[in-house]
């Protein structure tokens, strides 16, 4: 693998150090957030804000459309992995100028319960929020179940026109209506000719033969969903034109605006050729072109593929996407937008901006009285680092399964997150509660995805339970346990059989339950036997859930990364735990 690249780890943070030298004109960097772009525009008093956010090498998605009349502030993620709730958070602030805020984001996992958290965060700061979730990828599920169709380049539409209505001063209701009628007037469809690699893995999540392409690619290389022969470049055109307007079914005389985007590694030209025989086909439908855009507008690292989007437009939606607009990925001229003013100081101040972390309804807490065998609570944070080194020693094949199904950064974000808190863990004595809380800080602050909110809800329930704890026994060890299942409860749907880690969560935590008659020792056992049972069962299972659910029966034969990781956790915890146990 040849890049440009220094430490892997530190990739994102120099592109945003890179991106905002080069567009300081245009954005500028939120001093509460690094990992949080704010158009130098915004916030603007009386006017809605628009925030997007998204996982990184996508470029110039998202932050390529911080700028004046289109994305106030963007919450940046790590490679292909949602940005963390408070990144969201901050980046509703930065953009707020008191009329609410609108967050326009794409429909994955990681992102729904980022955006979630995050709102309840800004509640308090007394900052309504409206959301809207894209969804225009045609092939990722039915039309009929078009709540699970997963947010692709249509979302740069749905930010130019939301962008555009909020500029015109409309309330954040308005906003947030434009934004839905414009996704929802989006179709789209990707091909992927060739596989992207994550810098941090070193090679392809999975593999596109020679002569072969993928239809129904997902811009986090997520394999598509069908193989076909390699055709000429108009056979796909005409094949993704389609795939497109046949969802669409359009009306005689309709006009559209056309996005063509390459996927990082195809060349321009050929997406003109594409581009050419597209709108012959689209005309050939009945439908007229109104607006076409051609070029790397929402990539996938160095993926060789293209994605194609179709608006409808009425009159209104031409007006709205006429309206100019300058960002450092998009630049329109037209009419311009009624002059707003800046506001002179809408941040709250670092007292306000406390971070809501608790789940809406109480966890039960361990009794403190101590029955047979424990561990000391105090001076045992050593179990936690050693789940963590776990974690990190297994990080290459945690990301290997991740890739066969998903987009390859499992591994990757879960090491960095358990190592960084491993780190901050050995500078300090605390005890186990306390390094479970450092560990659930880490990963819901800094990490992101979906991972980041389900473990770190999971170790902050933990932690709750045993917190103020001389010892933790096997009544309490139980309590810790259901504590964890209900906080990855709260913020997911999951249920056993789904393929994620509550199929080896919900198996071990039962397990541990039925054998604590028997003693701490023989529970920890079975706890870690269900664990391994739990995980394996996912292999035979099809993917409903998350990105893998997109891909069916081409799920079934590999194991669930989430299940994998979440194995791993519980049986170091149940070992770490079994070595220190005292009658």
């Amino acid at each position: 693998m040849q890049r440009f690249i220094n430490n892997p780890d530190d990739l994102v943070d120099e592109t945003v150090a890179g991106f905002v030298k080069a567009h300081r004109d245009l954005v500028r960097v939120d001093p509460e957030n690094p990992r949080v772009i704010v158009s130098q525009a915004a916030p603007v008093s009386g006017k809605v804000g628009i925030v997007t956010g998204g996982g990184s090498g996508h470029e110039p998605a998202f932050i390529g459309y911080t700028g004046r009349n289109m994305v106030d502030a963007v919450a940046v993620g790590e490679l292909f992995s949602s940005p963390t709730a408070k990144s969201f958070a901050d980046a509703m602030r930065a953009a707020n100028g008191g009329a609410g805020v609108a967050v326009l984001y794409g429909n994955y996992a990681g992102d729904n319960m980022n955006v979630k958290m995050a709102a309840a965060m800004v509640e308090k700061d007394g900052i309504e929020v409206a959301t809207v979730v894209a969804n225009d990828d045609v092939c990722s599920a039915p039309l009929s179940e078009r709540e699970k169709r997963r947010g692709v380049a249509g979302e740069i539409f749905m930010w130019k026109i939301a962008g555009a209505v909020a500029a015109k001063g409309g309330s954040l209701k308005e906003v947030q209506a434009a934004a839905q009628k414009a996704i929802d007037s989006v179709r789209s469809v990707g091909v992927g000719l060739g596989p992207c690699t994550l810098p941090a893995v070193g090679h392809p999540n999975f593999q596109i033969e020679a002569g072969t392409m993928e239809v129904g690619i997902g811009h986090h290389g997520e394999p598509g969903t069908r193989v076909e022969p390699l055709k000429q470049a108009n056979a796909v055109a005409a094949d993704m034109v389609k795939i497109v307007m046949d969802d669409h079914d359009l009306p005689e005389g309709s006009e559209v605006a056309v996005l063509v985007s390459g996927l990082g590694a195809t060349p321009v030209n050929e997406l003109y050729v594409l581009y050419d025989r597209m709108e012959q086909e689209i005309e050939a439908r009945g439908a007229n072109v109104y607006r076409a855009y051609v070029g790397n507008y929402f990539t996938s690292l160095e993926m060789i593929g293209a994605t194609l989007s179709v608006m409808v437009l009425d009159d209104e939606m031409k007006a709205l996407l006429d309206m100019e607009a300058t960002a450092p990925g998009f630049s329109q001229t037209g009419d311009a937008a009624p002059e707003l003013h800046r506001a002179a100081a809408v941040k709250t101040s670092a007292t306000v901006r406390e971070e809501v972390t608790e789940t809406e309804t109480a966890m039960p807490r361990a009794a403190e009285t101590i029955k047979g065998p424990s561990v000391k609570n105090a001076g045992n944070a050593a179990i936690i680092e050693e789940v963590a080194a776990v974690i990190v020693e297994n990080k290459a094949w945690l990301s290997e399964i991740d890739g066969k199904i998903g987009d390859g950064d499992h591994g990757i974000n879960m090491a960095k997150g358990f190592g960084r808190a491993a780190e901050r863990i050995a500078a300090a004595d605390m005890t186990i509660d306390a390094a479970m809380n450092v560990l659930s800080d880490v990963l819901m602050s800094e990490i992101g995805g979906s991972m980041g909110p389900l473990y770190g809800l999971m170790f902050q329930e933990m932690a709750a339970s045993i917190e103020g704890r001389t010892a933790i026994d096997a009544d309490a060890f139980s309590v810790m346990l259901n504590a964890g299942l209900a906080g990855v409860r709260s913020t997911g749907s999951a249920k056993v059989g789904d393929k994620t880690l509550i199929d080896t969560l919900v198996p071990a935590v039962e397990a541990f339950d039925a054998a604590k008659a028997e003693g701490f020792s023989p529970a920890l056992s079975k706890m870690a036997e269900a664990a391994e049972k739990g995980r394996d069962s996912t292999v035979d299972l099809v993917a409903r859930i998350g990105r893998a659910s997109r891909l069916g029966e081409r799920s079934r034969g590999v194991l669930d990364a989430g299940a994998t990781s979440c194995c791993m956790i519980l049986s170091e915890l149940g070992n770490g735990f079994s070595r220190r146990l005292q009658d």
